[in-house]
Parts: C-alpha cells; sequence; structure tokens
C-alpha cells in the first residue's frame, strides 16, 4: 500500500513539475514576443512627377531605412543614396569638385512632411494628420491623409506610405514588395565612413 502511495505521489508531482515548466515556456514566450525588434521588410518603388522628375527606391526592415533617388535634370540622371536610422538622416553632399559624407537630425515640425524621408513614417502622418478619403495605389487600398499645409499622403495599413504630394511633387507607388528579403545589412549606413553632422535636415 505504501509503494502504491509513493508512486501515486511522485507521478502527482510528475504532472505538476510538467505543468510548471510548459507555463514557464508561455511565460518566456510572451517576454520574447514583447521584446523582439521589428523585422518586417519592404522594397517600394515610386516614379517622381511634377516639379521633381525621377525615381525612388525605399528598402526598410525593421527600424532601417535606405531611399535610393534616381533624379533627371538637365538630360542627365543621378543615383543619389540616403540611410536613416533612428533620428538622422545620411547622405552625400556633392559638388564639382568634392563629396562629402554628412548627416542631419530629423526634425519632426511641419517641415517633415515636405521631405522624402517621410516616405518611411507612415506612423507618424497617421498620428499627426487627418484622414480624409481612400483611394487605391499600386493595387492596395489605401486610407489618405491631408493637412492644412496642402501636403497629401495615402497610406496602406497605418505602415507604408504609397503615394505623396508635397510642394507640386507626386511620389506614386508602382510596385510594392512586402516581406522582401532584405539583410539588415542591405539598409545600414557603412560603418566606416565619417559622416559631418548638418544642422539643416534635406529634402
Amino acid at each position: 500500500m505504501k509503494q502504491i502511495l509513493l508512486c501515486s505521489f511522485m507521478f502527482i508531482a510528475f504532472l505538476v513539475l510538467q505543468g510548471c515548466e510548459e507555463e514557464q515556456k508561455k511565460i518566456v514566450k510572451i517576454i520574447d514576443n514583447n521584446n523582439s525588434k521589428d523585422s518586417s521588410s519592404v522594397i517600394i518603388r515610386y516614379d517622381v512627377t511634377g516639379t521633381g522628375n525621377g525615381k525612388i527606391t525605399m528598402t526598410k526592415k525593421g527600424g532601417n531605412v535606405k531611399l535610393e533617388l534616381e533624379k533627371t535634370v538637365n538630360e542627365q540622371t543621378n543615383l543619389e543614396t540616403r540611410f536613416i536610422d533612428k533620428d538622422w538622416i545620411y547622405f552625400y553632399f556633392t559638388t564639382e569638385t568634392v563629396v562629402q559624407p554628412v548627416k542631419s537630425r530629423i526634425v519632426k515640425d511641419h517641415n517633415y512632411f515636405n521631405n522624402f524621408a517621410v516616405l518611411s513614417d507612415a506612423g507618424e502622418i497617421v498620428s499627426k494628420m487627418q484622414k480624409t478619403g481612400n483611394e487605391i495605389v499600386a493595387g492596395f487600398t489605401c486610407d489618405i491623409y491631408e493637412n492644412n499645409t496642402g501636403s497629401r499622403f495615402s497610406v496602406y495599413d497605418n505602415k507604408y506610405v504609397l503615394k505623396a504630394s508635397f510642394e507640386g511633387i507626386t511620389v506614386t507607388a508602382n510596385t510594392v514588395q512586402m516581406n522582401a528579403p532584405v539583410q539588415t545589412v542591405d539598409v545600414e549606413k557603412p560603418a566606416n565612413i565619417e559622416f559631418l553632422e548638418l544642422t539643416v535636415a534635406p529634402q
């Protein structure tokens, strides 16, 4: 009888321990989910029309963004690459004689909505501007947001800016690749380059 009771006690203890272990796994999983960084990735290709003329490719993974701007000036095509990391934008200031790596702090005032950097910041648009309707851009149904300065943005799923109009420029997505195979290194600013700090954000 004692042996049966002992076996029963050991079996119950085993079940309790198993239950605790499963509960611990659930807790760890919840903590991991809460602490995990945004790993979403997207590549959006835009056409630029209006007072500007060219193309933009935005590659984004988590909080890192690379903007490639293809401009046509006097029938010549120039390619400029910008990197956005947290509160900074990194780019190359080019003159006839020098190419200078520079960085500028992003200031999210009213001028921010007249800047190509806002293409990567749908959250700022959704939180600061008024929704006025919807439209389909590149096959996606987007909410339209506007402000009193005339800036207008079409945002898909509160995450991606697929169309933007400001200061006579219209930027419209033509292809959108969700969950694109983007590596973090593809969108990080070059680590071996020193960027000189500027005080005014570029457009």
